[in-house]
Parts: C-alpha cells; sequence; structure tokens
C-alpha cells in the first residue's frame, strides 16, 4: 500500500489534496500493483494528454485500464481524439469523465457516433493486434536469444585460435 502511494505521490506528482481524493474515491489503488497503476497513469498522462487534476476529475482509476485504453484509441482512430502536443491543450477533445463514465451505449451514440457492432468488431481486432505485437516481440526475443547463445559459442575460441 505504501507503494502504491509513494508512486502517486513521487512520480506522478499528484498533490497531497489531489492524492487524498484519489485514495477517497478509488481505494482499490491502494492493492493495485505499482507497476500496472503507474502505466495507467503514463497513458492518460503522456497517450492522452490530461492532466493530473483532470484524472481525478474524472476518476481515473475506477475504470479498468483495458476500457481506457479501448475507448481511447477508438475515438482516435475516428478521428475524434487528438493527442495534444507537449505544453498544448487540447479543448476539442472529449473529457475524461464522459469517456469513462458514459454508459457504453451513451458513449457510442454521443461520442463516438458509432454503433455497438461496430465497438466489438473494433475490440476484437485490436485485441488480435496486440496478440500479434506481442507474438511478434516473443519472436524478437526469441532470436535475440539464439544469437546470443551463438555469439557465447563462438567467443569461447580465442582471438588466436
Amino acid at each position: 500500500m505504501a507503494a502504491a502511494v509513494r508512486l502517486l505521490r513521487e512520480q506522478c506528482l499528484f498533490t497531497a489534496e489531489q492524492l487524498r481524493e484519489v485514495l477517497g474515491t478509488c481505494p482499490a489503488v491502494l492493492l493495485e500493483e505499482p507497476r500496472r497503476l503507474h502505466h495507467h497513469f503514463q497513458y492518460a498522462y503522456f497517450r492522452m494528454g490530461v492532466q493530473q487534476k483532470e484524472m481525478v476529475r474524472a476518476r481515473l482509476f475506477r475504470t479498468p485500464f483495458a476500457e481506457l485504453r479501448n475507448r481511447h484509441i477508438f475515438l482516435e482512430r475516428r478521428g475524434l481524439y487528438q493527442t495534444p502536443h507537449k505544453g498544448q491543450t487540447q479543448s476539442s477533445n472529449p473529457k475524461l469523465r464522459d469517456i469513462l463514465h458514459l454508459a457504453e451505449k451513451d458513449f457510442l451514440a454521443s461520442l463516438a457516433h458509432a454503433t455497438p457492432e461496430e465497438y466489438e468488431v473494433f475490440k476484437k481486432l485490436l485485441a488480435r493486434e496486440e496478440e500479434e505485437e506481442k507474438e511478434e516481440e516473443e519472436d524478437r526475443d526469441a532470436l535475440y536469444t539464439e544469437e546470443d547463445e551463438d555469439f557465447e559459442n563462438e567467443g569461447s575460441k580465442t582471438a588466436w585460435e
């Protein structure tokens, strides 16, 4: 629990008041693995351009990361969400609390302007993309491991041999 609090305070830079609000409204963050909690924060901060104040207001940590990511990427790919450039705010983007807390049918109707079928297909395609990326990463890791083993075997000979 102390690790989660320290992470939110020191690495995510929530103020004491914001931290109190997060803990009061989303006490489950105390049980969250710090690495996952930090990833959740970083995604909202860097990828979506959302500041801590808005995260607290929207109760970011109540929404599972997968749902946040699905909805954000769906809006982004439909051209309805743009990541602000460093130092800029993007006022035309939907509010985080609307992205997170609208019921799925309302999210689709009012923000995404899409049908439930389109969103279901999107989620399946996104899951497939993630699986393919994971497989490619595993293949790359295996290739590097094989190359390391080959190098180590060749490297056992001295330069004079």
